[in-house]
């Protein structure tokens, strides 16, 4: 009898210890099947709206997409929101904050000396970090696990002088900024497109001029362009002083093609001045065809429905209406994803390679990454005003 109950007694306890044992691997194993993706922006003060339209684009993506399948294991998503207030030494500590909590992978930063500040810490892990709206070139070589799927400042420009060489052709040409430091550099960087080997066949002359709007100069400027006899003159700037330049040379007789950038590309240009001064005024603006305006794109047009019909489903979200990079944050999320089931594993380290050499058709375009994590070939997308109105530009 007593070998019974003590083999009955033997029994038990190996079958209790198997159970506890088999809950606690299970417990174990559901843990290590949860993705954990960082989303790092500004969420307060005056600029939150940008840390508000990531997070419900990344929450939609991860509704989307959960439960992920990879490695024969299905994955949940949770998504770690963390505030950096659009401030450098915010965003270095909130950083460290989401290396500790363990993400696999993070979207951010809105601005470029926040997303600068944050990864030296993200690459010590070897986590990727993807920006979906901060366009400085000082980023390009801050570390091996930065991408950006937004066009860069150098490449607006690249795209610009593209178009005026390989669409415009002028043999003479000037550049207006408005002095201020963006439109002086961006238009010292075009001079220097226009001015290359392969430019230089083509154009013979460049003129530069920097517009005084407090002097007035405007009738000057327009009697310079006039004596210049070019046939395309671009300016850099604020649309109101553009209005005021493209009038004053037509009354003198300059017959130039007008050409500009996204400052100007504004409705609020053919408010201030007879239409008939402004027709034919062509803006590059970098922003690809599928989400520039008039866009007819399926896959964007569905984004922007699913993305109005999600906003009332996140919580402390005050924005109804996608914002200019909520698809990126939303193709950003995918393309997370997307690398880990290439590389079939959830690491960082395992899949960060996957994410370099990706090909993704996103919302925002085709995907594809540089050595330095920059798109390549990013598009932009060509207006010009017709009978009054902003069209898409078609030769």
């Amino acid at each position: 009898m007593n070998k019974k109950l003590s083999f009955f007694i033997f029994v038990s306890v190996i079958f209790i210890t198997f159970s506890l044992f088999s809950i606690a691997a299970s417990s174990c194993t559901q843990k290590e099947r949860i993705i954990k993706i960082g989303n790092q922006n500004v969420m307060s003060g005056d600029f939150r709206y940008y840390g508000q339209d990531q997070t419900v684009s990344m929450n939609l993506a991860a509704r989307e997409l959960a439960p992920i399948r990879i490695g024969g294991f299905d994955y949940k998503i949770s998504i770690i929101s963390r505030d950096d207030e659009g401030n450098a030494e915010k965003s270095f500590l909130v950083s460290q904050e989401l290396v500790q909590e363990g993400v696999a992978g993070v979207v951010g930063s809105a601005f470029n000396a926040t997303t600068k500040a944050a990864i030296p810490n993200y690459l010590e892990y070897n986590i990727p970090i993807i920006t979906t709206s901060a366009p400085g070139t000082d980023l390009n070589k801050a570390g091996n696990n930065f991408f950006r799927i937004i066009i860069n400042n150098d490449q607006i420009i690249e795209n610009v002088g593209n178009f005026i060489l390989n669409e415009i052709k002028p043999v003479k040409i000037v550049l207006i900024d408005d002095g201020k430091e963006y439109s002086i550099n961006f238009n010292l960087y075009l001079k220097e497109i226009l001015s290359g080997d392969t430019a230089a066949e083509q154009i013979k002359s460049i003129k530069t001029y920097s517009l005084n709007p407090q002097a007035e100069d405007y009738e000057l400027l327009a009697e310079n362009i006039l004596i210049d006899d070019v046939e395309t003159v671009f300016y850099c700037g604020d649309y109101s002083n553009l209005a005021r330049i493209m009038q004053c040379s037509r009354d003198i007789g300059v017959s130039s093609a007008f050409l500009t950038e996204k400052l100007s590309m504004n409705p609020g240009i053919l408010q201030l001045t007879d239409q008939k001064y402004l027709e034919g005024l062509i803006a590059v603006v970098p922003q690809p065809p599928s989400l520039a305006m008039f866009s007819e794109n399926p896959r964007a047009i569905e984004f922007w429905r699913k993305y109005k019909d999600f906003t009332a489903e996140v919580k402390g979200i005050e924005i109804e209406e996608p914002g200019e990079f909520a698809p990126y944050a939303y193709d950003a999320f995918h393309l997370i994803i997307e690398a880990m089931k290439k590389a079939n594993s959830t690491l960082p380290e395992d899949y960060l390679s996957s994410l370099r050499e990706i090909s993704y058709e996103g919302v925002t375009g085709k995907i594809e990454f540089d050595s330095n994590g920059n798109l390549k070939s990013p598009q932009s997308t060509v207006f010009v005003i017709k009978n009054g109105s902003w069209v898409r530009f078609h030769k």
